[in-house]
């Protein structure tokens, strides 16, 4: 029942050093981690607000590069620009000498009186898709629409078509096809010179080459900010070590000082009932070998327990038996 009691101290005295060793390394997690905190505070709030101000100058620098490669493009392509405006006035010159309707240099003229690429094909027929099965579809979903409307439709769009093409014809190409002929070519001049710029101006966005648009003053403000930011993160990294070398081991000192001796206690105490438990423990095994040879071996194990050897031992008191073979028959034929 001691040994019990022992082993049952020893637990609580384990459990309590454990939680109070517990207690202390959490202490000394948290202030750790507060005192790091405040260390990189201060140096995290500066890179921060360089990292702002880098954004910032980066953003100007862009908008100047932007500014500096329209200018660029529009100087180069200035020419290109100036030649377009003059197929252009030669167009109009022209249609207006002979009187020739601008409707005639459309793209839509082209596609249908002049068809030549592969988009007049297409513009071709669009129209006739709208005309003949687009329009004729959307009066066929109208209910009860009759048939001879539907007839009367082809009839009238036949004749319109008809007598339009005849006028156009007429007024047009037979009277100023090699003018018309002309404003086509120019207008295909226009096009291949527009194709000329976007190329130029691609060009232009995707060389590297910044020489020319008087950057360097920002890129001078970025490497200065860049290098106060390196310096920063210097600093930072060399207070880091200096926590990790002196104002980390002071703290740990501090709160395992306070805590030491309290501590220590309750392990000298654990250390102690620990050497007595073991005592007992062999205390209990030497006592149970001697009973188990001594006694064991002559009364049987079921019948050394208290219980039972009292009562054996009240037989011989009273007389009725001389022996233990003696007493331990009364027994069993009282307990049969």
């Amino acid at each position: 029942e001691r040994q019990g009691r022992l082993a049952e101290s020893i637990g609580d005295i384990a459990k309590n050093t454990k939680e109070a060793q517990q207690a202390v390394q959490d202490e000394i997690d948290s202030r750790v981690k507060d005192s790091l905190d405040a260390v990189c505070a201060g140096f995290d709030k500066a890179i921060a607000g360089d990292r702002e101000k880098l954004k910032e100058v980066q953003n100007k620098r862009d908008k100047a590069k932007l500014a500096g490669v329209k200018e660029r493009i529009a100087a180069e392509t200035a020419h290109i620009h100036k030649e377009n405006e003059a197929l252009k006035n030669q167009v109009k010159d022209a249609f207006a000498q002979e009187n020739i309707p601008m409707f005639c240099n459309s793209r839509i003229y082209i596609a249908l009186y002049r068809t030549k690429r592969m988009t007049d094909v297409l513009i071709y027929l669009l129209c006739i898709a709208l005309v003949y099965a687009a329009v004729p579809f959307l009066l066929s979903v109208i209910p009860q629409f009759p048939l001879w409307g539907m007839i009367l439709y082809y009839v009238v769009v036949i004749l319109i078509q008809s007598f339009t093409n005849k006028m156009i014809v007429e007024k047009t190409l037979v009277r100023h096809a090699e003018t018309i002929d002309m404003a086509k070519k120019l207008k295909e001049q226009i096009r291949s010179n527009h194709k000329k710029m976007k190329k130029i101006a691609k060009n232009i966005k995707t060389d590297s080459n910044e020489e020319m648009y008087g950057l360097h003053e920002f890129d001078d403000k970025m490497n200065e900010i860049r290098e106060d930011m390196k310096r920063i993160e210097q600093e930072k990294e060399k207070a880091l070590e200096d926590f990790e070398m002196t104002v980390k081991p002071d703290i740990i000192a501090e709160i395992e000082g306070r805590e030491n001796e309290r501590i220590n206690a309750m392990k000298a105490e654990l250390d102690k009932k620990s050497a007595e438990n073991l005592k007992l423990e062999n205390l209990i095994k030497e006592q149970r070998i001697y009973i188990s040879s001594n006694y064991e071996a002559y009364l049987g194990k079921e019948y050394v327990t208290v219980e039972k050897l009292t009562e054996l031992k009240q037989v011989m008191i009273s007389g009725g038996a001389a022996t233990v073979a003696q007493a331990l028959a009364v027994y069993r034929e009282k307990h049969l």
